[in-house]
């Protein structure tokens, strides 16, 4: 709540700007009941025709200025609304960039786009015009009491005696209604992630045939979100009802103790329009108490949830220190890392001086990806330490840490943007065209980029569709190279790109001279030129060497270059070692 009226402190000119259209309306809206009253006993009942066009324009203005008010009320509700609409999502957008990936494995990106639209328009639209219109309820309520007291005190109590009764009926229907709200947001961001999954990963849908899977699927979380909505309805139905059979019963209360006392002569015709009217105006706000209490529950739900982001604290978390100009240097100091009780890396060791080039190997699973993890930071390791320029990366801030290095990955990433905004990362002209398309030649990626429609202009589609595998990763490289950062890092960065090609960016890559090399990969040409390689069995560096090392020792590596360059096998090398090797290579791909 604190941080519901630190938003709302904001917008306090609207919120006073509403409250005096909201109080003016009010009072404005009183005096109509009392024209009338005027106008039946002076003109009707005494039979006074000439005052008839002196009480009725009065009348017309104040119709004409409630409606004047009750614009401005209504339109600075609406503007506060989609002021803290705003401020909201753009803090909680911003809260969910600076998490790191422990807090993306417990939350699924349908349901934190259900959390920055559906949840924040819903608790947007309470604090702005729900909460108005609740105050306008309050302030009506207690005015029209007032004017209605003023007039006859038992017509006044005739009415009120139910409306403490319509109160507690709709304070009672709120708990039940909380607890549906909630249900119901959460299956809105079931359904969204349900379609998120989908349609990102259409291809692989369409291409296993399960286009009826993903519809059964994204129909159950419908129809939860369909039972929820309609369970919702239900319990309002059954409150609402009764409510209004009250409201109704008051007003015919009102009117049977006025009329008694009009036919006693204790009240006028007059008297008992305006009665009748001010307890018309004190019945619709109870009626609309059950729908306000149904959007305040909603607001309760989406608020918890919103509140679990904002007040989210990454685990990984910048550091005292900032260096200016990081240079590509990185080392592993005894490094482990335990997640769940189970070991990744086991004292791994390594340093990778600038300007060198480092190869790592392994089966799946082994911990390539995790150490490229871990030199990015995106992690943190359970003991020893990652260092660059001779500093623990716990000790830097979160950009001191990765400015120093570019990562190229085989999942690709590429926005969907023009081909130059995914170069320069979307930093318009900070990067120069010429490097841009010189980093673009050195991965291969020119020439096709050229053959585009509008060249470096081509708008691609959400992640690169419409470009190929191999294209993609061309364009993710030139994105690394025109960073310019010292340290680049590939995770099996090559894998869909042919042999030649590899070589020919192997090769453009290295005329950088200064450009420091973390190569992971599953094949022998992407390594066999660094200047150390390093294989990983379970976690723990098994062989390391250069690549005439490794394979003098004819261990795993050796076992490897066999397995994918069979014809190179020494003479020496008899037939059923060529098979165990072979073998053993399969198994080491499954």
């Amino acid at each position: 709540m604190r941080r519901i009226i630190k938003y709302a402190a904001r917008q306090w000119k609207l919120y006073l700007t509403s409250a005096i259209g909201l109080v003016a309306g009010v009072y404005f809206s009183a005096m109509g009941p009392q024209y009338i009253q005027r106008i039946i006993d002076t003109c009707i009942v005494a039979g006074n025709g000439s005052a008839f066009f002196v009480l009725a324009i009065p009348l017309l203005a104040s119709y004409l200025i409630t409606g004047v008010f009750k614009y401005i009320q209504e339109f600075a509700s609406d503007c506060i609304s989609a002021a803290m609409q705003n401020c909201m999502r753009r803090d909680t957008f911003r809260s969910i960039m600076a998490q790191d990936q422990y807090f993306f494995r417990e939350n699924n990106p349908g349901e934190l786009m259900s959390r920055t639209k559906q949840d924040i328009e819903t608790v947007g639209f309470s604090t702005g015009f729900i909460f108005i219109f609740f105050v306008e309820i309050i302030v009506h309520v207690i005015y029209m009491t007032y004017c209605l007291v003023r007039i006859n005190t038992a017509s006044a109590i005739a009415a009120l005696v139910i409306m403490p009764v319509i109160a507690v009926l709709a304070i009672l229907s709120e708990p039940k209604g909380v607890k549906l709200s909630d249900q119901r947001s959460d299956d809105i961001a079931d359904m969204n992630q349900s379609a998120t999954e989908s349609l990102s990963g259409i291809r692989t849908v369409k291409a296993f045939g399960r286009e009826k899977t993903e519809s059964e699927r994204f129909d159950r979380h419908n129809r939860m979100f369909y039972k929820h909505s309609l369970q919702l309805d239900y319990l309002w139905a059954n409150w609402i009802t009764p409510m209004d059979a009250l409201a109704r019963i008051m007003l015919l209360l009102a009117i049977l103790v006025s009329g008694i006392q009009v036919i006693a002569g204790k009240m006028t015709l007059g008297q008992l329009t305006a009665v009748t009217q001010y307890t018309s105006e004190l019945s619709w706000p109870m009626m609309e108490i059950g729908w306000l209490l149904t959007e305040i529950a909603s607001a309760k739900a989406s608020l918890k949830k919103i509140n679990k982001i904002l007040d989210a604290k990454p685990l990984i978390k910048d550091g005292p220190k900032h260096l200016e100009k990081p240079c590509g240097e990185l080392e592993f100091d005894h490094v482990t890392l335990d997640v769940s009780g189970k070991r990744i890396l086991d004292d791994v060791s390594f340093d990778l001086k600038e300007g060198k080039s480092l190869g790592i190997m392994g089966a799946t699973g082994s911990g390539k990806s995790t150490i490229a993890n871990l030199a990015m930071r995106f992690i943190d390791p359970s003991s020893g330490a990652v260092l660059t320029n001779g500093i623990d990366l716990r000790d830097l801030d979160l950009y001191s840490a990765r400015s120093s290095k570019a990562i190229v990955t085989q999942d690709i990433f590429l926005f969907s943007d023009t081909i130059n905004s995914n170069l320069d990362k979307g930093q318009k002209g900070q990067i120069l065209q010429e490097i841009l398309e010189q980093s673009a030649r050195d991965a291969a990626a020119h020439d096709f980029i050229s053959k585009l429609s509008d060249g470096y202009d081509t708008v691609i589609g959400e992640k690169g569709v419409g470009l190929s595998g191999g294209q993609k990763q061309r364009v993710s490289i030139a994105r690394a190279l025109a960073s310019g950062r010292p340290l680049l890092i590939f995770d099996d960065a090559t894998s869909a790109l042919d042999m030649e090609t590899e070589k020919m960016v192997q090769k453009a890559i290295r005329k950088h001279g200064k450009i420091t090399m973390m190569i992971i990969a599953h094949r022998i040409s992407a390594v066999r030129d660094a200047d150390e390689i390093i294989i990983l069995d379970h976690g723990r560096i098994a062989e390391r060497g250069t690549h005439d090392q490794l394979m003098a020792l004819k261990g795993s590596y050796y076992h490897t270059y066999m397995t994918q360059y069979p014809d190179d096998a020494p003479e020496s090398m008899d037939a059923n070692e060529a098979v165990g090797i072979q073998e053993s290579g399969v198994q080491e791909a499954r």
